[in-house]
């Protein structure tokens, strides 16, 4: 669990180490606060900061801080309640907002001087590790960051050296340094063992809490001449465990260490009963010299086959690992994907017989993600929020709400995320990914809000890092491709999105929505003309925008009128709320203004649609 520090007790003084005097080329004097508060001004007018009132914010109040010599004051506490709007019984320890915004400051900062900032004369730097600004004329190499960027936890003070009057020009003293830095190691050496919740007792604590389902992987048996070795069914069995553990909301374990005596693990009943699924495999040697490997899955809460497969023409010896491989994605597709055998028993297991426990929560804001039946009873959102209040480290809590806000934003009747919202959302997937950075989940999660909240750059390197942490779930891979096509990759995403599809990733309108604004960015007229009779279909806002899209690809414009006078009619703020929408699934440069320059042929100006003669 990470944990915060409490007031007055962040490190951030140790940011200003060695720069007790300003450059020489640093005009004295007023001068210095005239040149700060003008490149202030210029990032400020930057998109990023521009789009986001909150980071916006943030950095206005600690540079004017510091410049009016209260850089003692830039604490969590103060950032939050006097630049983020948290009110006065605001805590640090159990809202981590200050730092969720002071890492996305960071990158913002880093965007702006290496693209739209690269000329200014002076730079604005927020050190890892604390809040107080440096700021440094551009020939000035950058500052050393800190250590780590995790506030500590409570530890021991140790008593300050006295420091001068707190100036922007001035600093900590080296032995005030010397002790925030004790400080500082101390409280990453409480916070080291919680860092990793899944990988430690606390996780399995943690998992045992929530209730996610467990998956066992038995030791596999060899029959006949001509099975593989004991030593190579072994290692067939580490690499099914070791891709299983790729998966998020289950608990991978080791043949069983839960079962009694009756054969029935304890788990499966009392007020903490969770599923428990075991995965077994048979290797029957052939007389051409490979293999069949035959593996099922067994509720074993009930002792039933749920799912059994064979694979064939396996090889042995220096082919070994290609086999391997094979089954590992043969198998893992079918059992561990979200619409796989063991996800959709153990969501259905909860759904039905523990609604009110955290995986039973889950299950249930999955369900509405996913338009199943299940979901229809609400979106799960309030249920994660008080998940999440009681479980601070359950980062897949987290990335689950952010995903059930996000889609309950596009499908209620005021379709269209407000920037508060945004940055609510962001809040949460920010705080899923650096609490699980393992998680395929989490990434892919922050990757489509950050697309969402016009970061079409973050969310790419966010996206492709979901696909590394996990190459074998192809949902993942579905919802990264879709993100690819928002933030511009747009025929790599496509192409990406219908290889996920083949795999078996689950159709979502969402990614309808993305493949249509594909077929329209490609002038692509025979798949916008494969896409229109499933966009028809659907509902959702972002659909009928897609559809819209699609018609005019294919020339339909009679037709396509009607849909945006229908988008214009179903958006409170009409034709404003549209083109929110398409920048917000559009932000990367350029393909929100061609889909809008379309959609304006269409109608889609109020003054447009006044001039339309009536059809027919």
């Amino acid at each position: 669990m990470v944990e915060r520090t409490p007031k007055g007790c962040e490190p951030e003084a140790v940011m200003d180490l060695d720069h007790s005097a300003p450059p020489e080329d640093m005009p004295p004097g007023d001068n210095e606060a005239l040149l700060v508060r003008a490149a202030l001004e210029r990032v400020l007018a930057a998109p990023d900061f521009a789009a986001s009132p909150r980071l916006a914010a943030f950095l206005r109040f600690v540079v004017e801080a510091t410049l009016d010599g209260r850089a003692d004051e830039i604490k969590g506490y103060t950032i939050a309640v006097e630049a983020l709007g948290r009110p006065p019984s605001f805590d640090p320890q159990s809202d981590p907002i200050v730092r969720v915004e002071a890492t996305r400051l960071r990158r913002a900062l880093e965007r702006y001087y290496t693209t739209v900032g690269a000329e200014d004369p002076l730079v604005i730097d927020i050190p890892k590790g604390g809040y107080v600004p440096l700021f440094r004329p551009r020939t000035d190499p950058p500052a050393e960051p800190a250590p780590a960027e995790p506030e500590p936890q409570p530890a021991p003070i140790v008593p300050e050296a006295p420091r001068p009057t707190p100036t922007w020009q001035r600093t900590w003293p080296r032995m005030a340094a010397a002790a925030m830095a004790v400080v500082l190691i101390a409280g990453l050496g409480l916070l080291a063992p919680r860092l990793s919740p899944f990988k430690s007792d606390h996780g399995a604590a943690l998992a045992d809490r929530i209730r996610l389902p467990v998956v066992e992987v038995r030791p596999f048996e060899a029959s006949g001449p001509g099975a593989p070795a004991d030593a190579e069914l072994r290692a067939i069995e580490e690499q099914m465990r070791d891709a299983f553990a790729r998966f998020d909301f289950v608990e991978v374990k080791a043949a069983s260490a839960t079962t009694h005596e009756s054969g029935v693990p304890e788990i499966c009943s009392g007020p903490q009963s969770r599923s428990v699924f075991a995965l077994a495999g048979l290797a029957e040697g052939r007389t051409d010299g490979t293999f069949s490997l035959i593996t099922r899955v067994i509720d074993r809460c009930d002792g039933s086959i749920i799912w059994s497969a064979s694979v064939d023409g396996l090889a042995q010896g220096t082919a070994l690992g290609t086999s391997e491989r094979r089954v590992v994605h043969d198998v893992a597709i079918a059992i561990m994907e979200s619409y796989g055998v063991i996800p959709v028993r153990a969501r259905a297991q909860a759904l039905a017989k523990a609604p009110g426990s955290g995986y039973g929560c889950i299950a249930s804001a999955i369900a509405y993600i996913r338009g199943d039946p299940q979901g229809q009873r609400g979106n799960g959102t309030a249920c994660l929020a008080e998940l999440t209040r009681q479980e601070r480290d359950f980062a897949l809590g987290y990335a689950v709400r952010a995903t059930a806000q996000l889609y309950a934003t596009l499908h209620d009747d005021t379709p269209n995320p407000t920037a508060e919202e945004m940055e609510e959302f962001l809040d949460e997937a920010e705080r899923a990914a650096e609490l699980a950075p393992a998680s395929a989940y989490a990434a892919r999660t922050l990757a489509l809000v950050q697309l969402f909240a016009g970061e079409p750059d973050d969310a790419i390197t966010t996206a492709e890092k979901a696909l590394k942490l996990n190459p074998l779930d192809f949902d993942v891979a579905a919802t990264v491709a879709s993100v690819f096509i928002g933030a511009g990759r747009v025929e790599e995403g496509e192409g990406m999105l219908m290889r996920a599809r083949r795999e078996g990733a689950v159709r979502t309108n969402l990614q309808d929505a993305f493949l249509g604004m594909a077929a329209f960015m490609r002038d692509d007229v025979l798949a916008a003309q494969a896409l229109v009779p499933q966009l028809t279909l659907h509902s959702a806002i972002e659909n009928k925008l897609a559809l819209a899209l699609c018609l005019h690809t294919l020339g339909r414009m009679s037709d396509e009128r009607e849909v945006v006078g229908a988008l214009l009619h179903r958006m409170p703020d009409g034709a404003e709320g549209v083109r929110r929408l398409v920048r917000r699934m559009l932000p990367a440069p350029g393909l929100a203004d061609k889909a809008l320059a379309a959609l304006e042929t269409a109608g889609l100006s109020r003054e447009a649609v006044a001039g339309k003669p009536p059809r027919g």
